[in-house]
């Protein structure tokens, strides 16, 4: 008797166990009502399954790389950032005040941005008044791994297209070269490129010839890597100018701007850039390509650049703005001299570039009207070694060499 009752309350233990094995499982896996009652664990395998499933087959959202100058720092940038987002993708916005592809491409030399910075990822928000070096587009690409890098550039090119200083068909060649690399960098690895160009701008500011010169390079030359949105094709520029820099846009009109453009971004990226579409970023073009002047003999990045006492001739000026042209009160130009002679510090270059004020509280100064062959004698230090300087807007329509340091008279 003892022990048939023995057996009756090990059995009846097993059965209690059992049941609150089945029972926990049902808590721990949420089981739906209609799992209730008959055929639980049947059911609880199949809720099981389809959770795993759908984990699975769970797409990854699209991804996104935001490149962008002063014109996305404002209003343009913010929507057009936001709607990606609400779209669903997953958005890594990189925004430099003054960029342009010197800026983003790793084959020059890291660039401050002294006019705004900011930085937007899944896990980052932030705005920098300066940054040191802008990251290299190479880099991001790698880091972020997106499916489609979105460009936004182009009317810091507007100097380099209309240059005095060169022939009309080197400036042109410079900024095919400049786009093309940008867009080459891009779509390395068959990522898709969708480049933004820039809005229509005052055209006191920049003649028309000039915009839909710079929209024709850019539809040539970037469009055999993607899509082209030229923005002249839904803007205005209303303001008054030079009331206005005849260039950057008040929030309703930035933000017109940002809602056409993303639409037709979502379409981009809805139909024509599903999936990723290798391109061979080493496919040759017959647009001649113009290479960055190299620093000889040292390497500057071995260099701390200091004070200096030389004697200079003026060679070469940057073309003097109009007052009107100018964004704020005072601005600087960029001249280049042939050193005559360092009598104290270090310098090992024949050329030397400094950094004037062409206009101060509206007016020209005297050094605008430098003539070429002036011979001037100073002591100079780097112009990074004035902050607040570095932030006003620089014209410089020189021949791009950024192995040299820019150097500024010293202030006493």
């Amino acid at each position: 008797m003892l022990k048939l009752t023995g057996l009756f309350i090990f059995r009846f233990l097993i059965r209690v166990w059992l049941f609150m094995a089945v029972f926990g499982l049902s808590l721990f896996f949420v089981v739906p009502k209609e799992a209730e009652g008959k055929g639980i664990l049947s059911k609880l395998k199949k809720s099981f399954k389809a959770r795993i499933k759908k984990e699975k087959t769970t797409p990854k959202p699209t991804s996104i790389l935001y490149l962008g100058d002063s014109m996305s720092m404002g209003a343009f940038g913010r929507v057009f950032d936001m709607r990606l987002r609400e779209a669903g993708f997953e958005v890594y916005t990189y925004v430099a005040g003054g960029a342009t592809p010197y800026y983003w491409l790793s084959r020059y030399e890291p660039i401050a941005s002294n006019i705004g910075f900011w930085e937007k990822t899944p896990t980052i928000d932030r705005r920098l008044k300066v940054v040191k070096e802008v990251p290299k587009v190479e880099s991001l690409v790698e880091n972020c791994n997106p499916d489609i890098v979105v460009i936004q550039t182009g009317i810091n090119l507007y100097s380099s297209l209309n240059s005095k200083r060169r022939e009309k068909s080197d400036n042109v060649a410079l900024v095919e070269g400049l786009c093309r690399d940008m867009a080459k960098a891009a779509v390395r690895g068959g990522r898709r490129c969708y480049w933004i160009a820039p809005p229509s701008s005052h055209p006191e500011r920049f003649s028309f010839d000039l915009q839909e010169e710079m929209s024709s390079i850019m539809d040539d030359v970037v469009s055999p890597f993607g899509r082209v949105f030229d923005s002249r094709e839904v803007t205005k520029f209303i303001d008054p100018y030079p009331e206005t820099d005849g260039i950057h846009y008040g929030p309703t009109e930035a933000k017109a701007w940002a809602q056409h453009v993303v639409s037709d971004f979502l379409t981009y990226a809805g139909n024509d850039a599903v999936g990723r579409r290798a391109l061979d970023p080493d496919e040759p073009f017959g647009a001649k390509h113009v290479e960055v002047k190299k620093a000889i003999p040292v390497d500057p990045s071995t260099i701390v650049w200091s004070e200096i006492d030389v004697k200079l001739r003026l060679k070469i000026k940057t073309e003097i703005p109009r007052v009107k042209a100018v964004t704020y009160r005072s601005c600087l130009v960029l001249y280049e001299y042939e050193v005559q002679e360092v009598m104290e510090g270090y310098y090992p270059y024949e050329t030397l570039r400094v950094a004037h004020y062409g206009v101060f509280n509206r007016k020209y100064t005297a050094k605008s009207r430098y003539r070429l062959g002036s011979e001037k004698a100073w002591k100079m230090v780097p112009l990074q070694n004035y902050p607040t300087l570095r932030r006003l807007q620089m014209f410089d329509d020189l021949e791009p060499d950024f192995d040299k340091p820019i150097y500024i008279i010293r202030q006493e």
